[in-house]
């Protein structure tokens, strides 16, 4: 029977190479542990602050949904649940739809073609501007947005008032009766107020998105023989579509929470033609004293608002990716 032979095992030799392995795997997994530390904590104290100051008034807030409290009486001292009995009121109710109606009327209306559509239509014209004139236009645009709202409702309730309103006055000029425009076109008259206080900020952001677009495009297109509106449709709003998304999520997010300007002018009237979201909310509660029943239609303006403002990003993100896997 043969005997196995023991062979001694040769010796590992540690080279400088892995000697420099060995120094370095340390010190570069404290570097990874410091870097997630430090995104832990940028990211932790934003979110910390937006859970207790945003998050904490929305719980608040639906808890005092599901109950009957009012602003006097007994039910202010010693509110009793209701369970979602402001929910089924709300949404049975004609003031509420009507309100609703009414919100998209002016989301419509002001932001979407007023404030954008428009507001992208006068970017395009300042764009066309020498230096001296653009500045001076862009100074009047962005002087009415930089007045307060309040001053806004006023001056505007000044200018369509009757018989001496600005408005009238000039009609008289060429022989037309005073119209009581707050009156018979109430919304209209809050669109176009709007509009004009708003629109400064689409000028602004897509003036700058249609002077970052790359000259050599443009020129490629033109050599190529695009008209002017080929140039726009196929060329510049393609690559400001992400600039485009922004300004309507932000112009959404702040018609829908209009209040000062809508009261000012019409407070809800006449006849609830004005009476949107937060003008209703706000007669529900301080007028009526319905707290509970108020706060539930306030909620059901913060999913309206956050349902569109999901829909903006989404859009935006897919730009995003569409223009990145463009580039690659």
């Amino acid at each position: 029977m043969s005997q196995a032979v023991l062979r001694p095992r040769p010796s590992r030799q540690i080279g400088p190479s892995a000697l420099g392995r060995k120094r370095t795997a340390r010190p570069r997994s404290a570097n990874l542990r410091r870097q997630r530390l430090l995104v832990a904590i940028l990211l932790g104290i934003p979110t910390a602050y937006i859970a207790f100051f945003l998050g904490v008034p929305i719980v608040k807030a639906i808890g005092i949904s599901l109950t009957n409290l009012a602003l006097t009486g007994p039910q202010a001292a010693h509110p009793a649940s209701g369970g979602f009995g402001n929910y089924r009121t709300l949404f049975t109710s004609s003031d509420f739809w009507q309100g609703m109606k009414a919100s998209l009327e002016y989301l419509v209306g002001s932001a979407i073609v007023g404030q954008v559509i428009v507001g992208f239509l006068l970017a395009m014209y300042i764009e066309r501007l020498g230096k001296l004139a653009r500045s001076i236009l862009l100074s009047v645009v962005v002087l009415a947005w930089i007045i307060p709202e309040i001053v806004v409702a006023f001056i505007w309730s000044g200018y369509l008032s009757v018989p001496s309103g600005l408005a009238n006055t000039l009609l008289g000029f060429v022989g037309i009766s005073p119209v009581p425009f707050l009156f018979k076109y109430p919304m209209l008259s809050l669109i176009v107020a709007n509009a004009w206080r708003g629109m400064a900020f689409s000028v602004l952001v897509l003036g700058a998105a249609l002077q970052a677009v790359p000259l050599e495009v443009i020129e490629a297109a033109k050599l190529d023989g695009a008209g002017e509106w080929v140039l726009m449709r196929y060329v510049k709003l393609p690559l400001i579509r992400t600039a485009i998304a922004t300004v309507l999520a932000l112009t959404t997010l702040w018609t829908l929470g209009d209040f000062t300007l809508i009261f000012v002018l019409t407070a809800g009237g006449p006849s609830g033609a004005t009476d949107v979201i937060p003008v209703y909310t706000y007669q529900t509660s301080f007028s009526f004293y319905e707290l509970g029943y108020g706060t539930a239609v306030s909620l059901v303006l913060l999913l309206l608002a956050c349902g569109l403002a999901y829909f903006y990003v989404r859009v935006a993100a897919a730009n995003v990716k569409e223009s990145a896997g463009a580039g690659r």
